[in-house]
């Protein structure tokens, strides 16, 4: 299921990233949403002695998503792809 959260979460950043304007938020919801569910599954690896490493990434993702997506004005567009970015490495590393 891990890998189907990673997977499910690009996507959605795609979509935030295109010009999209009055559907952005809606895209950063959903990849918050699979980014949640990531995490939650990391966190139950974790608690079964894996290494932290992927869920310390997960998490700063997605504090890069939820910081692109409130910002004090528009989007961060740079923050969203370099979150986008992370979360490829981590599907390609297989961490996820």
């Amino acid at each position: 299921m891990t890998a189907l959260s990673c997977r499910a979460a690009i996507p959605a950043l795609n979509r935030a990233l295109e010009d999209r304007p009055d559907r952005v938020y809606d895209d950063l919801a959903a990849a918050a949403l699979c980014l949640v569910q990531l995490r939650s599954e990391l966190t139950a690896r974790r608690r079964e002695d894996a290494p932290g490493r992927p869920l310390e990434r997960c998490n700063a993702i997605l504090s890069m998503v939820v910081g692109g997506e409130y910002p004090l004005a528009g989007i961060r567009r740079e923050r969203l792809q370099k979150a986008r970015d992370e979360l490829a490495s981590l599907l390609d590393g297989q961490a996820c």
